[in-house]
């Protein structure tokens, strides 16, 4: 008995030392990722950044064609990838009575889905590869982050429609550059988690008195509950980052003023009724995330809105309409 007892009690001791170490790893990453995404150019945090700007400067004139946005996605990589992958889609071409068909020319891609669906879909494909789906230790986020841009976005233009301005489709591109700032919270994770561990380690290696320490880092594993944390403190820091990065046009600066309302903490009804809208947008996906996980405590429910100033109405107005859901209404 006497045994058993030794080894729950060493048992117990390594798992507290465990949680120490653990704990301590989290606090070093979290600074660390912080001042990583304080310090460098946002060029730099994502590979490859699109062109927004000279997106936004042609999907919204008037003068929009098939070839002005065939030259778009041929530019962009990234864009052309996304946009012949969902053409290629097996529910797409279903929809449209279609087989199942590879399609590999943008071109192609853009005459299929049309030119109104092109400009609508367009900032969300190119924005798509800009999030590491692929990484272990934050596939459980990706997914959720991706959501909260799909329904910021359409959210964002669901309440333009129902005001005067005459392209409510800018509701996308605003709804998803908000958000877009966030997936390098994400995607620099992994990294500077490892980063964090190492440095961890190197310190309990110079202390006399941290040898129990040391060794259990070999049985650290990533942990991402920190970043709830760095993605409060980070976004306003990341989405000035992104609006002082691109290089605005005389005809897109309207856009410009509703992400700096955004981040100013601008009150909805001081805004640019851009600005209101994306607000409104946001606060919507917020709830709609919170409430699906049943995390949302719904006596809250006229606070939350009644900081945006959104009706009642406006809310069921907005649910019944399925935010989330663009890509499926194609």
């Amino acid at each position: 008995q006497d045994r058993v007892a030794a080894k729950r009690q060493k048992i117990a001791a390594k798992q507290n030392t465990l949680r120490y170490v653990l704990e301590d790893v989290c606090e070093t990453a979290s600074v660390l990722l912080e001042k990583k995404l304080e310090s460098t150019l946002i060029s730099s945090l994502f590979s490859q950044l699109p062109d927004y700007n000279d997106f936004a400067s042609v999907a919204y004139s008037p003068s929009l064609n098939f070839n002005k946005l065939h030259r778009l996605a041929e530019e962009n990589r990234g864009l052309s990838s996304s946009l012949t992958d969902f053409v290629s889609n097996r529910q797409f071409c279903e929809k449209y009575g279609r087989k199942p068909k590879a399609i590999l020319d943008p071109k192609i891609a853009v005459g299929q889905i049309g030119i109104d669906n092109s400009r609508l879909l367009f900032p969300i494909l190119m924005s798509q590869p800009l999030l590491k789906w692929s990484d272990e230790n934050t596939k459980h986020i990706a997914p959720k982050l991706w959501q909260h841009l799909m329904v910021t976005a359409n959210a964002t233009r669901i309440r333009l429609q129902d005001t005067s301005v005459r392209d409510p489709d800018v509701g996308i591109l605003l709804g998803t550059l908000r958000i877009l700032p966030m997936f390098l919270v994400c995607n620099h994770f992994s990294q500077t988690f490892e980063d964090a561990l190492v440095q961890t380690m190197l310190s309990y290696r110079e202390a006399s008195d941290k040898h129990n320490e040391y060794y259990a880092c070999a049985e650290v594993l990533p942990d991402t509950s920190f970043l709830e944390k760095v993605f409060s403190s980070m976004e306003m820091t990341l989405l000035n980052k992104l609006i002082e990065h691109i290089d605005w046009s005389p005809n897109t600066t309207y856009i410009k003023q509703a992400l700096v309302e955004e981040v100013d903490g601008v009150n909805v009804s001081d805004r640019s009724v851009y600005g209101a809208a994306l607000a409104q947008a946001h606060a919507f996906s917020i709830f709609e995330s919170l409430n699906n996980s049943e995390l949302f405590n719904l006596k809250h429910r006229p606070y939350w809105f009644s900081q945006v100033q959104m009706s009642g109405l406006a809310i069921a107005q907005m649910k019944s309409r399925v935010p989330g859901q663009l890509m499926n209404s194609i």
